[in-house]
């Protein structure tokens, strides 16, 4: 549309906008001119500008002080348990059954950290749920150390361990919210994994395991050309008589090998099939790197030095056939993920991005109630 004025010629153009708000249409129209506006002064920013840059400080300001609230309460955390802290350490390096728990802190808090900017981005408080959790890790740790005097080392460990590392989840669900905790529970429950097995159960495996390997190296010796006869976990060879013995069930290094599964399972595979695939491949894979470095140990002692037996591989030689284990497991993960994405349904994949929205409704519901 041209628009003639007396000495000066504007052109002006209609932008038409819509605008809808509780039903109703409204129609706005901006007339621009291409005449000078004045200019505006420095000290006058526009009103977009200063909105936006509202929105950008709030949620900074909001991150800073929920960081050091949770800073605050890992440094009391730390503070009034400092004494347990350095029993534990004392306690994972002198059992021979426990893993060290200082490398499975680090790989939960890198895993989190990895992933900081969702968790800030869905971080929303939650007293009412951090005060539950916290609350249950209290109760577990009186209550072990209550029956200190009745428990095993293990036990007493176990028990007040599982109470601390359920009070440090609800200090996270306090801070971060349900909303982040779901996005954070793999690295949360991969803190299980601090926790000392207790005495029953850990007697259960190792017996498994002792049982099992001996099976194993039975077949195994069925193999070699030499002779031998078996009596339960007893083994008689020519020159040799061995016995599959607790130190012999490779406790830790199936503790690892069941460790590294569960990593690689988040980080490698998708689907629940898959992962389940390899958690139930952990049993047999321990149970054969364990026949193989107890029957490699006989075939080294009987052909080629009987020192074999009390060297370093006997007694420190579990990395060695940890490694082979994981090997094997190199070509199991490839398999699993090529079938992953073989079998990857589209129908599926929307069905669970509609899931996902599903879920994410149900969220706001769940942030608004503990806001």
């Amino acid at each position: 549309m041209k628009v003639f004025s007396p000495g000066i010629l504007c052109y002006s153009q209609r932008i038409q906008r819509i605008s809808h708000f509780q039903g109703r249409t409204y129609e706005r129209s901006i007339y621009i001119s291409n005449t000078a506006l004045p200019a505006q002064s420095s000290d006058q920013r526009p009103q977009s500008e200063s909105l936006l840059t509202h929105r950008v400080k709030a949620p900074i300001g909001l991150l800073s002080r929920r960081a050091s609230g949770f800073l605050l309460f890992n440094i009391l955390y730390g503070s009034g348990f400092a004494a347990y802290f350095v029993q534990f350490f004392r306690f994972s390096l002198e059992q021979e059954y426990t893993p060290h728990f200082s490398l499975i802190l680090l790989v939960s808090l890198y895993l989190m950290y990895t992933h900081r900017q969702v968790l800030c981005a869905q971080a929303a408080y939650c007293v009412q749920g951090g005060l539950l959790f916290g609350l249950l890790g209290i109760l577990c740790y009186m209550l072990g150390l209550q029956l200190r005097p009745d428990l095993s080392p293990r036990d007493f460990m176990a028990l007040t361990a599982l109470g601390m590392v359920t009070v440090w989840v609800g200090g996270f669900v306090t801070f971060f919210g349900l909303r982040a905790t779901r996005l954070a529970l793999f690295p949360l429950s991969f803190l299980i994994f601090i926790i000392p097995l207790p005495e029953a159960l850990l007697f259960r495996i190792i017996t498994a395991l002792q049982y099992a390997s001996a099976d194993v190296v039975a077949l195994l010796f069925q193999l070699c050309p030499f002779p031998f006869t078996r009596e339960g976990l007893y083994f008689n060879l020519p020159d040799l008589y061995i016995e599959v013995a607790r130190e012999c069930s490779s406790i830790r290094s199936s503790l690892a090998l069941c460790i590294a599964c569960v990593l690689a399972n988040h980080l490698l595979l998708r689907r629940g099939w898959s992962k389940a695939v390899v958690l139930l491949l952990v049993f047999p894979l321990a149970v054969f790197k364990n026949g193989v470095r107890i029957v490699s140990l006989c075939i080294l002692t009987l052909y080629v030095d009987k020192g074999f037996m009390q060297g370093g591989l006997h007694t420190r030689g579990g990395a060695v056939f940890f490694g082979l284990a994981l090997t094997m497991l190199v070509p199991i993960f490839w398999g699993l993920s090529k079938l992953e994405s073989r079998h990857a349904d589209p129908g599926q994949e929307s069905g669970g991005s509609a899931k996902g929205r599903d879920n994410h409704h149900g969220s706001i519901s769940d942030q608004e109630n503990c806001s």
